[in-house]
Parts: C-alpha cells; structure tokens; sequence
C-alpha cells in the first residue's frame, strides 16, 4: 500500500512541477501525521494531501479529522523549519486516469 502511495506522490509532484510549483519536501512526518508533497508556487507554500481511488471519488477521504491532523502536522513543520509564510492546504484528486488540483480545500471551514 505504501508503495503505491509513492507512485500517486511521484505522478502528483510530477504533475505540480508541470504547473510551475517548485518541490521542497515529500512525506515530513509529525506525531499527528504526514504531509504527502510540500511546494511553493508565488511565495506561497502549498501543504498537499494526494489521493487516489479506481472506484470513487478519493477526495471524499479527506475528513475533518484528517484535516485536523494535517493542519497540525503544518504548524510542527513551519515551528521546526522556523518559516513564517502564507500557505494553503490543498489536494490533488487521481481518479483513474484523471488528475485534479484543489486549491485551498479549507476555504470557508
């Protein structure tokens, strides 16, 4: 499972490079979880769950809870890394052979 994890990441990042964010880190690990893919785009880091699917939306996954984590897991990496920036949460969706970037998947919450 993990591996394949990695091979939707590797496409996902791959993906994101195509549309001009710049990579900085992969997988940064905290006791409340972990962050898939970190990038940059306009001086804006991008925190990025990648999910995947063959038979269902993959975005529906992302939980409250799930987002809950997450957005701890960011305050740990931006306290260790001592960075004050603007960021977003987003995902990307790979759902057969389709790929979608949401952007900012917190708006409103």
């Amino acid at each position: 499972m993990r591996q394949k994890g990695r091979h939707y990441e590797q496409i996902a990042l791959e993906y994101l490079t195509t549309l001009g964010f710049e990579f900085i880190e992969q997988n940064f690990h905290s006791r409340y979880g972990e962050i898939d893919l970190i990038m940059k785009k306009d001086s804006i880091l991008h925190f990025i769950e990648v999910k995947s699917s063959h038979c269902m939306n993959p975005l529906a996954n992302i939980t409250p809870k799930k987002l809950e984590r997450l957005t701890k897991t960011i305050h740990v990496f931006l306290e260790q890394r001592q960075i004050s920036s603007h960021f977003c949460i987003d995902a990307i969706s790979i759902y057969k052979d389709n790929i979608m970037l949401i952007e900012n998947i917190t708006f409103g919450l």
